[in-house]
């Protein structure tokens, strides 16, 4: 009998130790220094050793905090600020693998804060004496070097070690490396799932943080779904943008969503906290929820564009997901209660709505890949249905690029190497010349508004190309900083061109290009973009009038591989987000 029971016992141990597994080990089980690690623990040493002057992480660390963090919301504030000043305290003496998570999280944090210097909040080309060029190359590399041995030491990693990778994902992102980006997240995916922060428990979420207990414990875990549902987020809406299937399961988020009213965000007694007020954080909840909301309309790749079903899911969005959104962050007559108590909610609003208007533009974009048989064979309803999907794509784009200038005016209207603001002003821009090529779209419909997510908007082809010409002018702003800006302000310049020629060929009477009341906005280009445009594009050009102009996956292909030098003298295509990620782009 006794046997028996040990054998029981010895089998269901690896399930005890697996469960183990999951949890993150208290900083004082840690193991330290490990004898057979020495190189490993050398290599550690050095690249502390290497970090700039305390007086430079202190003046990137608070820039990043009061002016960064709220975009992504990867950490919380006042709890890494708290870990912060224990780092450099205990910097000297042996470190734990989570100390040197923290202080690869810390290197990495300042080499993305550099991205968004100089600004018009902080205009400076150097800290300290140190250029930000030097910095940046510098806490990257530290950074890369601290994370491999991290990994060497532990395999499993802690919330620190998803943090800094989610970091190194995003600087590459303000790089333009789509794909790295795209590799990056993957990266902070799986390590999130290691160490077990997606599998947290819940049962304090039953009473306020505040009658808990441990209240550094409940703070600890809070952080942790908070950072697990930013990754959701950002995961959820790249495979959205690039056509990809998600990295995390579709209900990863569901039983560890925040809870929003940590007291360390407010820094009042909770008598005064008003329990309709936003949080720092309901901007990502409010992505975390959309994504989640996307994910369930289970939108098939590849499939053939059907105007019934794209729009039975516009209704369901406008019916079960645009209710639920705060008051603070709502479409039209949002509530700005708040404003003043949260500086960045402004800027969390016009975000949310790039996200908002570009789902709305991701269910109705694949109509611009039907060809003319596709729409002839279309039911005469489905081919009425799917001219109000063009018109209301169209609208999405340009309420689209109207939140990105709204945002970009807030950032000072000046460089910036913000993804959010490139990437979407070159896809609505996109869209819109897009649409402005196709001789059917129903533009000026007399004095009648369409609907769109409940506001009442009319677009007429003026209104259009202005709105592209303005991105193409922000873009072309952009590029000076930005190589993914520069290759979008290229291929939207080709865009332009072509809008403007189909419109000429429709109207080959001299007297008719003046259809706006601006000229500029039928002038070519200026010489920087004309330069841009390749010759052969151009001849194409002149023959577009001679027929309806249709996107097709082989065009958009010839637009985005532009001729670049390549090192052994091939060509090369140009580094920049697609529309659609399934053609192999």
């Amino acid at each position: 009998m006794q046997q028996a029971r040990k054998r029981r016992i010895q089998a269901c141990y690896p399930c005890y130790t697996r469960k183990q597994k999951l949890e993150l080990p208290d900083e004082d089980e840690t193991e330290l220094i490990d004898p057979s690690s020495q190189s490993i623990w050398g290599t550690i040493q050095h690249e502390v050793g290497r970090m700039p002057d305390r007086q430079i992480v202190d003046f990137l660390v608070q820039y990043f905090v009061s002016e960064l963090n709220w975009m992504k919301q990867v950490i919380h504030s006042p709890s890494f600020l708290a870990d912060y000043q224990k780092w450099w305290a205990k910097r000297g003496n042996p470190m734990a693998v989570s100390d040197v998570d923290f202080a690869t999280l810390i290197v990495r944090i300042c080499c993305y804060a550099t991205q968004f210097l100089p600004s018009p909040s902080c205009i400076v080309d150097q800290i300290y004496g140190r250029s930000l060029e030097d910095i940046r190359d510098t806490c990257c590399g530290i950074g890369e070097n601290l994370a491999k041995a991290c990994e060497m030491l532990d395999g499993k990693g802690s919330l620190f070690r998803v943090q800094h990778l989610l970091f190194a994902a995003l600087k590459l992102s303000c790089e333009g490396g789509t794909a790295p980006f795209w590799e990056g997240v993957a990266s902070a995916s799986r390590a999130a799932q290691k160490a077990g922060i997606h599998r947290e428990a819940t049962d304090c979420r039953r009473s306020p943080p505040l009658l808990q207990e441990n209240g550094v414990q409940e703070l600890e875990k809070e952080v942790r779904r908070r950072t697990f549902c930013s990754l959701y987020a950002l995961d959820s809406h790249l495979a959205r943008q690039l056509d990809r299937i998600p990295f995390l399961p579709d209900n990863s988020v569901v039983e560890i969503l925040p809870r929003l009213r940590l007291i360390a965000d407010i820094g009042d007694s909770p008598l005064d906290i008003d329990g309709s007020a936003p949080d720092i954080f309901t901007e990502r909840l409010l992505e975390v929820q959309l994504a989640r909301f996307c994910r369930s309309l289970n939108l098939k790749q590849n499939s053939k564009y059907d105007p019934t079903e794209s729009e039975h899911r516009y209704e369901r969005f406008c019916a079960e997901y645009l209710p639920s959104v705060h008051a603070a962050f709502a479409i039209d007559k949002p509530d700005m209660t708040w404003d003043e108590a949260l500086p960045k909610l402004p800027m969390q609003r016009q975000l949310f709505y790039i996200a908002i208007f570009d789902s709305v533009c991701w269910n109705f974009r694949p109509l611009l890949l039907l060809k003319p048989n596709d729409v002839a064979s279309l039911p005469p309803y489905k081919r009425v249905l799917l001219q109000s999907q063009k018109l209301r794509l169209g609208l999405a784009a340009l309420k689209e690029l109207e939140a990105v200038t709204a945002l970009h005016l807030m950032f000072g209207g000046s460089y910036t190497r913000f993804g959010a603001i490139i990437f979407n002003t070159f896809e609505a821009a996109v869209l819109l010349l897009c649409l402005c090529t196709h001789a059917d779209f129903p533009f000026d419909q007399g004095d009648e508004n369409t609907d769109i997510l409940g506001m009442k908007v009319k677009l007429s082809r003026k209104r259009a190309m202005q709105a592209a010409e303005l991105a193409i002018n922000r873009l072309q702003m952009l590029a000076e900083f930005s190589d993914m800006a520069a290759s979008g302000a290229r291929v939207a310049a080709q865009l332009f061109a072509r809008a403007f020629w189909a419109k000429q060929s429709a109207n080959p009477n001299p007297g008719s290009r003046a259809v706006s009341d601006t000229p500029s906005l039928w002038a070519p280009l200026d010489s920087a973009a004309m330069e841009s445009i390749d010759d052969d594009i151009q001849e194409q050009w002149q023959s577009l009038g001679q027929k309806d102009f249709v996107l097709t996956p082989e065009m958009f292909l010839s637009m985005v591989q532009q001729n670049t030098s390549s090192p052994n003298g091939q060509e090369a295509p140009i580094d920049v987000p697609l529309l659609w990620g399934n053609f192999g782009l």
